[in-house]
């Protein structure tokens, strides 16, 4: 008898070590990489012809690439706001630059803390992704990071002074890269955990190392890499095409650098950690460089700035596949909730925003939203609504616009007026969009932070203020 005792309890021993075992492997760590003013069709992967992303390019093979993906607005707050809440802008009301979560809204990663994981933010954005805006809620550690100053220091670095190119000290996409790994490798926790990535590099003012600039053709000395950037990224119209060249060559040397840096973290990946590791890959917003007579982001809702890379790639993840329907990052949460166990995001009347990316059942409508920055801004709430090939743009001062993005890709030729129908029925889903944002923001509003002259310096230097 206690022979067949003991041989039950070795049994029973074994079946819980095989259990714990499984219960460890079916709990992957998820890293999610978020590439600032990153626009999609600056990538080898969505068929640009130069060579910015091969390590990028190769990490969106080996996962689900989404062709069609779009932050929920063209700037950096109210989109980071969205992908970590799963809220459109309308409901989560991060819409200004000074505003504050609402400490009612539920976040991403409160979820990936009440499933058991360890929480870790390292951020490269100092104006709009940092704990100011409530973001740090449900975070282990929140870390901003920050570098060495860039650009010509002899310029003038006084606060205020809206010519800067290296007033903030920016951390590089380097310094993320450094800060993940050193993280990884220092970490003793037997917990799975959640990285968010912040980089920033593509940012304006376009400051690439001077050879990747030179590989991209722009002279060394060529006054546009220096504080002569300023003035033509803030103007309210688009430079000449010599200008453009050059100031798009820079922003291209600077995916460049990311790339090799993303690269240099994926490289640096114990194999094993690897393996049981989701990584997503994905930006906030990307970049207009004349397309519609304007310059940098935050002023439209077209899709140089709407339209994002995006790649979930890891276990369980299908290998090669390519998700052509319009997708929303709102949807990150949901997706994360069925691949990892966490709780799923709160009940939304937000269109698609509790529904899987890797849920192939049926195409959702994608919103987007842009209010006024700033306080003072003369910009109205402008609005946008893609479904299918199919976007309608609702702007008071460019008009309500219509376009057929299966053979107008750029939104060149607007088809409102011999749309009537389509366009009427989907003014309406916006209009009973917003009405249903109205009561959910009511349930949560956001607070406001107020704006210290050391933060209006810095928004400053990074071209949010004129």
């Amino acid at each position: 008898m206690k022979r067949l005792a003991r041989s039950i309890a070795l049994l029973l021993l074994s079946i819980a070590i095989g259990v714990h075992g499984c219960r460890k492997t079916e709990t992957p760590n998820v890293i999610l990489i978020v590439i600032d003013t990153l626009r999609a069709d600056h990538l080898g992967i969505y068929g640009y012809t130069r060579a910015t992303s091969p390590h990028l390019d190769e990490l969106f093979r080996s996962g689900t690439r989404f062709e069609n993906a779009r932050a929920t607005s063209s700037w950096t707050l109210p989109s980071v706001a969205s992908i970590l809440t799963g809220l459109s802008p309308a409901v989560h009301g991060l819409e200004r630059s000074n505003s504050m979560l609402s400490d009612r809204t539920g976040m991403m990663q409160e979820a990936f803390q009440k499933r058991g994981y360890e929480t870790v933010a390292l951020s490269a954005n100092p104006a709009f992704v940092t704990p100011i805006q409530g973001f740090s809620r449900g975070f282990d550690r929140f870390t901003v990071l920050h570098g060495p100053p860039t650009g010509n220091t002899s310029v003038d670095a006084s606060p205020g002074n809206s010519s800067l190119l290296d007033w903030v000290s920016r951390a590089n996409a380097d310094d993320v890269t450094s800060a993940a790994l050193d993280w990884l490798s220092s970490r003793t926790s037997a917990k799975p955990f959640f990285l968010y990535l912040h980089y920033f590099d593509q940012h304006g003012a376009y400051n690439p190392p001077r050879e990747l600039a030179e590989r991209f053709g722009v002279a060394a000395g060529d006054p546009l890499a220096g504080p002569a950037q300023w003035p033509v990224l803030q103007a309210p119209e688009a430079p000449d095409e010599k200008t453009l060249d050059v100031l798009v060559s820079l922003y291209d040397a600077t995916i460049a650098a990311t790339d090799a840096s993303i690269g240099r973290l994926l490289g640096g990946l114990d194999p094993a950690l690897r393996a049981s590791t989701i990584l997503v890959v994905t930006a906030d917003h990307g970049e207009e460089f004349g397309d519609h007579g304007g310059m940098q982001h935050g002023r439209t809702l077209y899709d140089e700035l709407l339209r994002v890379p995006l790649v979930i790639a890891g276990p369980r993840i299908e290998s090669g596949a390519v998700v052509s329907r319009p997708v929303s990052l709102i949807q990150l949460w949901a997706t994360f909730a069925e691949l990892t166990g966490i709780p799923a995001p709160p009940a939304s009347d937000d269109s698609g925003a509790n529904a899987s990316l890797l849920d192939a059942a049926g195409t959702q409508p994608v919103y987007a939203d842009l209010d006024a920055r700033f306080q003072g801004d003369l910009q109205q709430h402008r609005r946008a609504l893609v479904e299918g090939d199919w976007k309608l743009i609702v702007d008071p001062h460019r008009g309500t616009t219509m376009f057929e993005l299966g053979s107008d890709r750029r939104e060149t030729r607007d088809v409102a007026p011999t749309q009537s129908e389509r366009r009427s029925r989907m003014a309406t889903s916006i209009a009973d969009r917003d009405a249903r944002a109205v009561l959910r923001r009511e349930d949560a509003p956001p607070g406001r932070t107020s704006v210290d002259p050391v933060m209006r310096s810095r928004l400053q230097s990074l071209g949010y203020l004129q």
